[in-house]
Order: structure tokens, then sequence, then C-alpha cells
């Protein structure tokens, strides 16, 4: 039971590195650090969205070959997710921004190889490992699907890569933000139904944006708490390139978008009244809003787990609830359609 818990707490960004060092951890929860598996969630819901939108387009689809192959598309995109994660941390600590003093990256959660989990070779070894996995599974489906699959693998992959990678990775020159919102969004969700239909309908897309979004904002949040330390290392992410309150303003404005989307889509008719569901997260939203008018602590508050996290922390757990109630929303969109 105590590993279970341990699992948990990492899934959960519970798991304090500063109590429980690495050196007592089991090889799964190794990997559930190595890969930032809490952040896995928002790849298992695009899926999700994805599979529940192929459903509300043809509900005769439903079946158990359907779900088989959604677990398909779940481990293939989990693995890319992961890949990209250990990649991002291979080639910060190469290119010295995970390695500077004080840096923000090490202090919330263990570094693979700077924590002494494993190598730098073997980091860069376990990135591979997991981009076979989504290779052969992208493989499978482009012989299912046809060629169109390679070419949403291929954009995948070039973002995984080009993220924080090459000569001039994206998430250094403020084009970050702009790739996690494409590939969370068309491309997860836009592939998903691909996969499923063979076929990818215009609304598809637009009904992928509310939560493309909002997976947005988490990496905005992010770059909010980390943009002093960006700013010294040359790191250009959009909160280093716009400053600290107006990036707070135009986070606010794109949860605003999220919420907006979701009503559009109702009122033209796309999805039915049950995706309004999703509105039950403007609490949590509002919560977000009021940690967003006022600074950052200078010091960890009591209890802090990962700190110096905070905007993220808001920005996510508004995020997953956003998400849990938007796939609600749909579950009941298909099980009873009802349009306005």
């Amino acid at each position: 039971m105590g590993v279970l818990r341990t699992w948990y707490r990492i899934l959960n960004g519970m798991y304090d590195a500063r109590s429980e060092p690495v050196g007592n951890l089991d090889p799964v929860s190794r990997w559930l650090i190595a890969t930032r598996s809490v952040v896995f969630v928002m790849t298992v819901n695009s899926v999700i969205i994805g599979g529940l939108l192929y459903v509300l387009y043809d509900r005769s689809a439903a079946s158990l070959g359907l779900l088989l192959l959604l677990a398909l598309v779940v481990l293939g995109l989990v693995a890319a997710h992961g890949a990209s994660n250990l990649f991002n941390d291979y080639w910060d600590a190469k290119h010295g921004i995970d390695t500077s003093e004080g840096y923000f990256r090490p202090a919330y959660m263990p570094h693979p190889s700077l924590s002494g989990m494993m190598s730098s070779d073997s980091l860069f070894a376990l990135g591979l490992a997991h981009l076979l996995v989504m290779v052969m599974v992208a493989a499978y489906l482009v012989v299912l699907r046809g060629p169109v699959v390679l070419a949403f693998a291929g954009l995948g992959v070039f973002f995984m890569i080009a993220y924080a990678g090459g000569p001039h990775p994206l998430k250094r020159v403020g084009l970050g933000e702009p790739a996690v919102f494409l590939v969370w969004g068309p491309l997860m969700v836009g592939g998903t139904f691909y996969v499923l239909a063979g076929t990818l309908p215009a609304w598809v897309i637009v009904a992928s944006l509310p939560y493309a979004v909002s997976v947005t904002t988490v990496l905005f949040g992010k770059h909010i708490d980390k943009i002093d330390y960006d700013a010294k290392l040359g790191v250009k992410t959009v909160p280093v390139i716009l400053g600290e309150a107006a990036t707070k303003r135009v986070l606010k404005a794109l949860i605003v978008v999220a919420y907006a989307a979701v009503v559009g889509l109702v009122a033209t008719g796309y999805l039915p009244v049950w995706a309004l569901i999703s509105l039950l997260a403007l609490p949590k939203a509002g919560q977000l809003f009021r940690a967003l008018d006022n600074p950052r602590p200078k010091e960890a508050p009591p209890g802090a787990v990962a700190w110096p996290i905070w905007y993220l922390g808001f920005v996510f757990g508004h995020n997953r609830r956003f998400g849990a109630l938007y796939i609600l929303g749909l579950i009941l969109c298909c099980a009873l359609p009802l349009y306005v």
C-alpha cells in the first residue's frame, strides 16, 4: 500500500522531494517522476474528447473495439508526451538551463539526471524508448487509416523535438505556448477523431479549442512562476516577452475564451446543451483570477509541497476541473442529445 500511496501522490502533484529522497523510490515511482506523469491527464483528456466527439458524430460506433483503439491512441500519445518531457529535461540540462544555480526546475520536482535518478545518457535513452513506443503505435495506425495519420504523428514529433531541442527551441523564442495550443487541441483531439473516423470535419477542430486553450493556460501559469529565472537566462517565453502584468491579463482572457467557446459551440448547434456543464468550473476560475490579482508570496506558504510553484497550482487545478466537466458534458451529449 505504501508504494501505491507514493504513486498516487506523484500523479496528483503531492510528492515532496525534500522530505522523500528519490533514492528511496521504486522503479515505477522514478519513471512517474522522470516523465512528469502528473500532467499526463491533459493528454488522456484530449484523447477522450476526440473519442467522445466521434461518438457524437456517429453514435452507432460505440463498441469494445472503439475503446481498444482509444486505449492504443492513449498509449501512443502518453508515450510521446513522456518522451517530450524527458527530452525537454535532457536538452535543458545540456543547454545549461536546469544546471544554473537556483534555477526553478530542480527546485519543485526532481530532475531525472541532476537528482541522481539516472545518468544523462540513460535519460536520453529512456526518451528514445518512449519515442519508439509512439512510433510503433503510429505505424500501426498509419496501416489502419492511411498516410494522413503520418502527418499528425510527424507534426507531433516536430513539436516534441523543437519545443526544447535544436539550435532555436520554440520555448526560447516565445513559441512554446502556441505549440502547446496546437498539440493538445487540433493535433491530439483532431488526430484521435481522424484515427477513429477516417475523416476530420471542421467542427471537430472547433470543439477541440476550449480544452486546447485550457491546457495552454497551464504553460502560462508555469512560465509566470519562473519568469525571473527565464529572463536571467535569456529564455524568451511569452511571459518574459510581455511582462508579468500583461501575461496575467492574457491568461485571464484565455480562460474567458475557453468558456465562451463552449457557449458558442452550444449556441451554434455544434454541441448539445449538456456541454454547458463545463461552466460549473467557473468557481475554480474565480479562485484562479483572485490568485492572479495578487503577487506571488515571497516565501513558501505553510504546507506548500512544490514550492516555488504558485500560479501553476491554481491554473492546473482549474484545467483539471474544466477538463473533467467538459468530458462529463460530452458524455451526456452522447447519451442524451439535446440541442438548444
